[in-house]
């Protein structure tokens, strides 16, 4: 395609973000990836204020919330192109899933505030919301007993959000980010996925989350699960950067690449499995392994 066909679909794809952003909000969550194809070839300020014109849309009562959404997506789009650009793709993940993190945090804290409740309170309520929507939709698939059973489960998962909600807002941007990288790396050869490496600081972190996890005591007990699930995200990822190289060395097509990414990422099992690929790794240096051919290794 043109640079002028590239720019109109592009910006044509932000508009429709602000304009629509109910119905395209899985498409949105893959922005930064977009605006890293895109602006790879345009200079900075170009791109940057292309980027921006769609804000514009603000000044229309009901695409404010679409903008200001929008606005955060330009954030974290600019961040990882930053980080991508300087080699750094830990940081591409790590500072803009941050970002998130303290955004809806403070989101959280404010609205607390303003109602004059805890904070638990206002993620009670979220999560209430998220079960009665589960709840609904379950009248419809199941019934008798089943309907029981689940709706016993949705109770259960909501007491599981509200104690782990933390982890899971803080994890769920990471792993947005990080799809986002993965679409970049395959496709844009740019973020080289496959030297991810966690710093020597999470292992002391994966040592501690463990032991406050075993601590008699409700409150830093649930901060102990909260960082192991952190953690063990970190190690995934470099788990699925020693599969990368794995998968590259041995020069598998993308027709196998991708559906074994997608294997992984549903199945918890193997996810966890990766996940301590990535831990080991420290010890083990798999990557030097797989590109050290067989006899070499010292």
């Amino acid at each position: 395609m043109t640079r002028w066909t590239v720019t109109g679909v592009f910006l044509l794809y932000s508009i429709l973000i602000v304009a629509a952003t109910e119905v395209l909000m899985p498409a949105a969550l893959l922005y930064p990836a977009a605006y890293w194809f895109y602006a790879r070839r345009e200079t900075f300020p170009r791109s940057a204020l292309l980027a921006c014109l769609p804000l514009g849309l603000a000044v229309v009562p009901a695409c404010a919330a679409g903008a200001v959404l929008y606005g955060v997506l330009i954030v974290l789009a600019l961040s990882m192109r930053l980080f991508i650009s300087r080699g750094s793709p830990a940081l591409a993940v790590a500072v803009p899933a941050g970002l998130v993190f303290v955004l809806v945090m403070a989101a959280i804290f404010s609205a607390a505030q303003e109602q004059g409740v805890a904070v638990t309170t206002v993620v009670s309520g979220w999560a209430d919301s998220v079960v009665s929507e589960s709840t609904r939709a379950s009248a419809g698939v199941f019934s008798g007993k089943e309907l029981s059973d689940f709706q016993d489960m949705l109770a259960l998962v909501r007491d599981r959000i509200v104690m782990l909600f933390p982890a899971l807002m803080l994890t769920g941007a990471a792993f947005v980010l990080w799809l986002n990288l993965l679409i970049i790396a395959v496709k844009g050869r740019a973020a080289r996925l496959g030297e991810w490496r966690s710093p020597e600081v999470m292992i002391g972190l994966f040592i501690l989350a463990g032991l406050l996890t075993i601590v008699p005591m409700q409150g830093v007990s649930t901060v102990g699960v909260n960082l192991l699930i952190v953690v063990g995200q970190v190690y995934f990822f470099q788990g699925i950067a020693i599969v990368s190289v794995f998968m590259a060395e041995r020069g598998w097509p993308l027709l196998i690449r991708w559906p074994l990414y997608i294997l992984i990422v549903i199945q918890i099992y193997i996810m966890v499995i990766v996940a301590g690929l990535g831990l080991f790794d420290a010890w083990f240096d798999f990557r030097k392994r797989i590109r050290t051919p067989k006899g070499d290794i010292r």
